[in-house]
C-alpha cells in the first residue's frame, strides 16, 4: 500500500510541471470565421493560474473581457460586440498548442464558426546601430485618394448606439464597388456616384438573417456627410464617414 501511495505521489509530482507549462499570457494574432466571413484582430492575454483576462483590438477599437478560464490546455472566453444595435456575445473555446490556438466560435447561440490564433513573438528591442545614410527626399505623410475612392472609417448611429465599421471603395466612371467591413466580417457593396452624391447597396448577413441596406451620403472633402441608411425591417438611421489616413 505504501508503495502504491508513493508511486501515485511521484506521478503527480512529475505531471504537475507539465500542466503548469500551459501559458497563454502574451500577444496573439486572431482570425475568426463567422457566417459573414473571416475577420482578424490582435489579442493580449493576462493569466493568473487558470484565470485569464484580456482585450481584443482591431481597427474598430478595443473589446476587453474577464472571466476567461484555462483548464489544462482548454481556453474559453466571451466578449460582447454591438451588432445592428444589439449586444451580441461571442464565445470562443480552443485548444492551446504552444504557439497556436484552434477552436470553435459561438455567436450568441444563433450561429457557429471556427477561430484560430498564433502567438506574436516579441521583437528584439536592441538593434545594431544604424549606418548613416544619405538624405533622401521626404515622402508625403499621407497618400490621399480622390473622390470616394479609398478607405473610409464609418460610424452608423443605431437605436442601440454607435456602430463602427469600415468601407473600401473604388470608382469606375459613375459605378462604385468595394467592401463594407465590421467586427462580424466583410460584405461586398455596389453603388453609384453622381457628382458629390453617393449611393451604396449591400446585403448584411446577420445572426437574425439577411438585411438589405441602402446608404446615401454627400462627399465633402475627406468626409461623407448627410448620410442616411435605410435598413430593411429597422427603418432609417444616420451615418457618416471620414477618409482613413494611410
Amino acid at each position: 500500500m505504501n508503495r502504491t501511495i508513493w508511486a501515485i505521489g511521484l506521478m503527480l509530482l512529475v505531471a504537475a510541471p507539465v500542466f503548469a507549462q500551459t501559458s497563454v499570457a502574451g500577444d496573439w494574432e486572431v482570425t475568426i470565421n463567422s457566417p459573414q466571413g473571416a475577420s482578424t484582430a490582435n489579442m493580449t492575454l493576462k493569466q493568473d493560474g487558470d484565470k485569464v483576462s484580456g482585450v481584443i483590438k482591431n481597427q474598430m477599437g478595443q473589446l476587453p473581457f474577464e472571466g476567461a478560464t484555462l483548464t489544462g490546455d482548454e481556453l474559453k472566453f466571451t466578449f460582447t460586440v454591438n451588432f445592428q444595435g444589439t449586444s451580441l456575445p461571442i464565445t470562443l473555446t480552443g485548444k492551446v498548442k504552444a504557439t497556436t490556438i484552434d477552436g470553435k466560435a459561438d455567436f450568441g447561440g444563433m450561429a457557429e464558426g471556427e477561430w484560430s490564433a498564433k502567438r506574436v513573438e516579441a521583437t528584439t528591442a536592441a538593434a545594431a546601430p544604424a549606418t548613416p545614410a544619405s538624405p533622401t527626399p521626404a515622402a508625403p505623410a499621407t497618400t490621399m485618394a480622390t473622390g470616394v475612392s479609398g478607405k473610409w472609417d464609418v460610424m452608423l448611429r443605431t437605436p442601440g448606439g454607435d456602430f463602427p465599421a469600415t468601407a473600401t471603395l473604388s470608382v469606375d466612371g459613375s459605378k462604385v464597388s468595394g467592401t463594407f467591413g465590421s467586427q462580424m466580417g466583410e460584405v461586398p457593396v455596389t453603388g453609384t456616384v453622381d457628382g458629390k452624391s453617393l449611393k451604396l447597396s449591400m446585403t448584411a448577413q446577420t445572426p437574425n438573417g439577411a438585411l438589405d441596406v441602402t446608404l446615401t451620403a454627400d462627399l465633402d472633402g475627406d468626409s461623407l456627410v448627410n448620410g442616411k441608411a435605410d435598413v430593411s425591417g429597422m427603418g432609417q438611421m444616420e451615418w457618416s464617414a471620414k477618409r482613413a489616413r494611410q
